[in-house]
């Protein structure tokens, strides 16, 4: 395993800098949408989303977003809001502003979104541990990392009791509202107490409304009224939401399946991987390629699979069968039924991504943490990557 702690990220609001590079196009003639920049700090974008519709006076369904950023980056990007009338005016709140822009014939989609740029600061490392952050930083720009989705896009699931989505997946539709209300140690003390009162209580619907607050308070009203009416239960949750938590599913297979394609290629090349365990597997990464695996690594596409995945690799189509066996679901379970609202697919995604105008500060001393240092990475990356896993990557100590 790596041998390395974790450096100290998003000690405070601009240790962990993102802007969103958009190509949306933005029009002064009024159009359907209305655009906006946010920019937000301690925000979940559900909730901002939800905030943001009582303020404008229009359904959460009306505002559109390219990317969910993360909850503790200081971050900003375009977000669209179907209906408004007239020059909106700016709206802010603690930790976020909406700035108007302009207008726009279409919502918000990832489609436009060509990535995102990064300002990341690392604290709290030892001389030692600092010492190799250039020497990693350029293996990074050189060889790239290993595309894979980080924890935080497992936030449904970071309670540990498994994936919404797996159980929409494969029609267990009571299971899957368990796991909604299933408390984590990462929920606010109000939503806590809530869900906590909701499981010890399974079933009798009326024993949490005392506690019970928006669309978690829409769904229990609705429950207590018909008792076992999971499938509308469902239904009642925000589209955006339950499609986040598939297609959350859909990453953690990729990622099982590239952690796996990664160890054949490594004992076919001859290098060596390094593993890091994090909540939901182990992520592999590698140090440095040999030329010839580098290049064909980076060329790579490898599946986030979905009922209409076609592999013609016969060792990824081989990769992706097993790890499927250990989740006992077929291809053709990862499909949802009977929720209209719900359609996903499989898509292909990158097997390494390779940062573009990576670099890093002089290391200083830490302001903060006496004794110890600090620097600043920067760098663009294409929508979808993730700049905590090069984070990882670049903090990492090779044996």
């Amino acid at each position: 395993m790596l041998r390395s702690r974790h450096v100290k990220l998003k000690v405070t609001p601009t240790d962990f800098l993102v802007e969103e590079e958009n190509d949306l196009p933005v029009s002064a003639q009024t159009a359907p949408y209305a655009v906006f920049q946010l920019s937000k700090r301690s925000w979940d974008t559900f909730d901002l989303i939800e905030l943001l519709a009582r303020r404008l006076r229009v359904r959460s369904e009306d505002i559109s977003v390219g990317g969910f950023k993360d909850r503790h980056g200081s971050t900003s990007q375009l977000v669209t809001v179907k209906g408004l009338r007239g020059r909106p005016h700016p709206v802010s709140d603690t930790n976020f502003t909406l700035e108007f822009k302009g207008w726009s014939a279409s919502a918000a989609s990832a489609r436009e979104v060509r990535g995102n740029r990064f300002a990341i600061t690392l604290r709290d490392m030892s001389p030692a541990e600092a010492a190799r952050i250039p020497r990693n930083v350029e293996a990074v720009a050189g060889c790239g990392f290993p595309n894979y989705f980080d924890e935080q896009r497992f936030g449904s699931a970071r309670h540990g009791a498994g994936f919404m989505g797996k159980e929409i997946l494969l029609g267990r539709r009571e299971s899957a509202l368990r796991l909604y209300f299933t408390p984590s140690k990462h929920d606010d003390q109000k939503t806590r107490k809530l869900k906590k009162c909701v499981i010890e209580n399974w079933g009798t619907w009326e024993a949490c409304a005392e506690l019970a607050f928006g669309p978690y308070g829409r769904i229990l009203s609705y429950l207590a009224k018909s008792r076992r009416a999971y499938h509308q239960a469902l239904e009642m949750i925000d589209r955006r939401f339950l499609l986040f938590v598939v297609n959350a599913y859909q990453s953690f297979l990729f990622n099982e399946v590239l952690a796996r394609w990664l160890r054949l290629q490594a004992s076919a090349d001859g290098f060596p991987l390094h593993p890091l365990r994090y909540a939901f597997g182990v992520y592999e990464f590698f140090d440095t390629l040999p030329r010839a695996a580098a290049r064909r690594l980076a060329s790579t596409v490898l599946p986030v699979p979905g009922h209409d995945t076609e592999v013609k690799d016969p060792d990824v189509r081989a990769v992706l069968h097993e790890v499927l066996a250990e989740e006992r679901i077929r291809l053709g379970d990862l499909k949802v039924r009977q929720m209209r609202r719900i359609i996903v697919h499989g898509v292909e995604r990158p097997a390494i991504v390779v940062p573009e105008e990576m670099s890093v500060s002089a290391v200083e001393d830490d302001d903060l943490y006496a004794g110890k240092k600090k620097a600043t990475l920067r760098f663009f990356l294409p929508r979808g990557s993730y700049a905590t896993i090069l984070v990882k990557r670049v903090a990492q100590a090779v044996p």
